[in-house]
């Protein structure tokens, strides 16, 4: 099927219109630019594809009746299905595209109807793709919750409390710095092979070599397969709640021949709900997992497609399925997953005026700031909001000397940059807003110069304070303490708290949106449409809504 088949179909239904019209197959040659003998093959070929039927007259000169069957956009997306059928996405692209359309648009288009007619496929827009999807590698929030669907880790949070995940029991010893979690038996890898202690061993041995997460789990001495389903990890302090951070996406299981695989050789198998079946720089398939060790999964695919023009509408608090301009919606929220912080990474800017300067900026204050409080590099994450409080930063600060001496590097989330004058960085609340702060605390490489040595030296016992803490309440007391402080140094404040909303078609049910600004994919599932509706609202007006 060409791109080119349609183009001509679109030229024939453009001429004639819908439903039967009475023409000569000359004036059919003259509408496609050929010859009478190929206008023939063509009309044979589309009404083999279902678009039209062709009864001509016998007679040179006699009129035909010629039916037009499908709206172009409507033969383009029964097309699109068959591709997307054969996993053929280059030419879901290109048809997509037919005469000079916008191919966001009409891929935006044929996915917002598409929900209606899958009811066991849920479908969502994505701005990037999600490269290699393991668990020590992702920092972004939509890719930590894909390793949350694709793999398992040993336990996991569900209304503030630790459950078994992979794990259907554990135990510590009397000053929690031996723990030991016994794993479901039979559980099974997307590939069919059996998990085991020595997948368990072999994933917390590359964590705690992970450049991005040692930090964080710098006490972990051993870990120890003691038998097939038993597994021990040994702490060289004790850590009464070390299961709060097993909780965390990157403490993922994956096959142990894996762990250390470079990109070209990584697979992203898992044991969770879903099988990673697709991911391409066009789109992202999970698969329902029926050999998964717990609930299954109500849907059968869940499917993100993605085009980078997307990334311009993207807002950090919005995630959304694909929906049908004329079918019911709802919003659900959380409204807190996160903060933005401004980190006053120079210690010569770290005074009551320079990070009053600095709110005012981000309140979008126009007023041009005092030279003695000049800002001249500043890190920003790589999202929406970030860039714009960069803006705001610059539109402040530039005024105050030459432009082209005012630096913004642009940073991934978790990436720090020694030596700049401020950071703007967010702290996601994930499953839990202490553990994930506890986190930033750990994770931040670059105390040392941000601090003096008498604040520094504080920090760590602190931090160390938390650690071992075995009461929730004043752990968390201590964690709240330890900002406060950061905050009350001028070294570190709260630009603005993070909300998400998700939005959804009314016929997708089982929705929780959770931290990460999506939900438990498992428990999704579409109760059919009583009255089916067609796609008749222009892509602009679909775009301006969302």
């Amino acid at each position: 099927m060409s791109r080119r088949k349609l183009e001509l179909y679109e030229n024939i239904f453009n001429r004639v219109g819908p439903g039967k019209s009475k023409v000569t197959i000359v004036e059919v040659a003259a509408f496609l630019h050929c010859s009478e003998r190929h206008a023939r093959t063509l009309l044979n070929q589309m009404t083999t594809l279902g678009w039209l039927t062709w009864s001509p007259t016998v007679g040179r000169g006699n009129k035909g009746i010629l039916n037009c069957l499908l709206e172009p956009i409507q033969a383009c997306h029964k097309e699109i299905d068959k591709a997307n059928d054969n996993s053929n996405l280059d030419l879901v692209y290109k048809l997509v595209g037919f005469n000079g359309r916008d191919t966001a648009a009409g891929l935006w288009q044929y996915l917002s109807q598409a929900v209606t007619e899958k009811h066991n496929t849920i479908l969502a827009p994505f701005h990037r793709c999600m490269k290699t999807l393991h668990p020590h590698f992702v920092t972004e929030r939509t890719e930590r919750h894909f390793i949350s669907e694709i793999y398992q880790t040993l336990v996991e949070e569900k209304a503030n409390k630790v459950a078994g995940n992979l794990a259907h029991f554990w135990e510590s010893n009397h000053n929690h710095t031996v723990w030991a979690f016994y794993l479901r038996p039979e559980t099974q890898f997307h590939d069919l092979s059996l998990l085991t202690a020595d997948d368990v061993v072999a994933s917390f041995k590359g964590l705690i070599h992970s450049a991005q997460w040692q930090r964080l789990y710098d006490h972990i001495e051993k870990v120890i397969a003691v038998s097939f389903d038993v597994v021990e990890i040994h702490l060289s302090t004790p850590d009464p709640f070390f299961t709060q951070l097993l909780c965390r996406a990157e403490t993922a299981i994956m096959p142990k021949q894996f762990v250390f695989a470079n990109e070209s050789h990584f697979k992203a198998i898992g044991s969770g709900p879903f099988s990673l079946a697709v991911n391409s720089n066009k789109l992202v398939r999970l698969q329902r997992f029926s050999q998964y060790n717990r609930t299954s999964a109500l849907i059968e695919k869940i499917e993100f497609w993605i085009h980078e023009n997307w990334a311009e509408r993207k807002k950090c608090y919005q995630n959304f399925f694909f929906l049908n301009d004329s079918l019911k919606v709802y919003e659900t929220a959380c409204d807190y997953v996160g903060s933005f912080y401004c980190l006053i990474a120079n210690k010569q800017l770290q005074t009551k005026e320079v990070k009053q300067n600095l709110a005012a900026a981000f309140l979008g204050n126009q007023t041009q700031a005092d030279t003695q409080y000049s800002v001249y590099t500043v890190s920003h994450e790589n999202n929406r909001e970030c860039r714009e409080y960069a803006k705001q930063l610059f539109s402040y600060f530039g005024n105050s000397h030459a432009p082209q001496t005012l630096k913004m590097k642009e940073v991934k989330f978790g990436q720090f940059i020694n030596g700049l004058d401020v950071s703007i960085l967010g702290v996601r609340k994930e499953d839990n807003k202490y553990t994930s702060l506890f986190a930033f605390l750990k994770l931040y490489p670059h105390w040392a110069s941000v601090l003096s040595f008498t604040q520094h030296d504080y920090l760590q016992k602190q931090i160390a304070a938390i650690r071992i803490e075995a009461d929730v309440v004043r752990q968390q007391a201590l964690i709240s303490h330890v900002m406060a402080w950061l905050e009350q140094q001028h070294i570190l404040f709260e630009i603005k708290r993070e909300g998400l909303t998700l939005t959804v078609p009314e016929q997708i049910q089982g929705v929780e949106i959770n931290a990460n600004g999506w939900c438990n994919f498992s428990k999704l599932w579409i109760k059919p449409s009583k009255e089916k509706s067609g796609v008749t609202s222009s892509m602009e007006s679909l775009i301006a809504k969302y």
